[in-house]
């Protein structure tokens, strides 16, 4: 199958976003060509602003700004005389753009845009046969429900078919991560790729306070807010790490194996206290343990987790030659990227 490789011009939709933000900087720092689309002219000057910041080295011709306001706004179809418009000279897409939020009235309206703004992107890229390759990013919900009845393994075969029947059983009753879900199901089923999750932040807000993205704002309250968060059930969850989820991006873009494929981007599962037993092991900072004691290691041992769903990463293993990323790598990039910001003087 058709494949990429540097200076091909890729289109980022949604790259204001945490994923499409971070996938537009890992696209050039390999050199390749950006065009990244956004939906107010606000956005555009403040991701233009960030990357010449963040990779001053990039021409004109290297990267620019497209403003969509519609591309899936909830209620409205895919704009494709505007998308068209943007793909005169691409070579692939990736696209990260979907409606994202947990308070939902009516799931209609935001399942229409996410299939129709998927679906619309591929009729108008199938126009464009210099357009080899397009990547779509789904989400962890499409696979699975984060609360499940036993432990097993899910792989990228698996479809969270228990939040779409919630839906059209429940309709607005549905709760918000079930209506979520299941537009995430039905916009990959329409046409799927990829999926992801993440950690460290691409921009530079001023304090922790800017955080919008909900990962970066979990990790600052759990790891290092003093007092530290209230003891909490150890609940496990999936772990992978941003840059690992923007390096499946650009191979799925790059491998002939990925063409037609769909990935699960994860490490393993955790918990918060297994990153907090990785910060006292590391002697990251001193504040850090004293904010939260590490276990013994009988402790670990004897920790016994509630059921919950592990996500299998075999395949992006096989076919991608991904090495995920474990949690103290994560950490450790959390603690210089946020010391080097001045926000950890508190834990010194």
């Amino acid at each position: 199958m058709p494949v990429l490789s540097p200076p091909a011009k890729i289109l980022v939709t949604g790259a204001n976003g945490y994923v499409g933000c971070w996938a537009v900087r890992a696209l050039l720092d390999k050199g390749y060509c950006v065009r990244a689309v956004v939906r107010t002219e606000d956005k555009a000057r403040a991701l233009s602003a960030l990357i010449k910041a963040k990779h001053p080295s990039a021409t004109v011709g290297q990267f620019d700004c497209a403003v969509i306001p519609d591309i899936i706004a909830p209620g409205c179809p895919l704009q494709a005389d505007a998308i068209e418009a943007v793909l005169h000279d691409i070579q692939g897409i990736v696209h990260t753009a979907t409606p994202v939020t947990f308070d939902l009235e009516d799931p209609e309206e935001y399942i229409r845009p996410a299939v129709e703004g998927t679906l619309g992107i591929l009729r108008s890229a199938a126009k464009y046969p210099e357009i080899k390759r397009i990547v779509i990013t789904s989400s962890i919900g499409a696979v699975a429900e984060s609360i499940v009845e036993e432990s097993r393994i899910y792989t990228d075969e698996d479809f969270n078919e228990v939040a779409v029947e919630a839906v059209k059983r429940l309709g607005k009753a549905a709760s918000g991560m079930q209506k979520y879900n299941a537009i995430k199901v039905l916009a990959e089923k329409a046409r799927q790729r990829t999926l992801t999750l993440a950690q460290p932040i691409p921009d530079d807000p001023p304090s922790p306070e800017g955080f919008v993205t909900p990962s970066a704002i979990m990790e600052w309250t759990q790891l290092f807010v003093s007092p530290p968060p209230s003891p909490h059930p150890a609940v496990p969850f999936n772990y992978i790490d941003i840059r690992d989820v923007v390096e499946m991006h650009v191979r799925a873009l790059e491998l002939p194996e990925a063409g037609g494929e769909r990935f699960i981007a994860t490490s393993h599962v955790c918990t918060w206290q297994d990153w907090y037993d990785a910060a006292a092991d590391m002697n990251l900072l001193p504040g850090l343990r004293r904010l939260h004691p590490p276990r013994s290691p009988e402790q670990r041992g004897a920790t016994e987790l509630p059921p919950h769903p592990v996500f299998s990463n075999e395949k992006a293993i096989r076919k991608l030659d991904m090495v995920f990323k474990t949690v103290p790598e994560t950490l450790r990039a959390l603690v210089d990227d946020f010391g080097a910001r001045g926000w950890l003087k508190h834990l010194e």
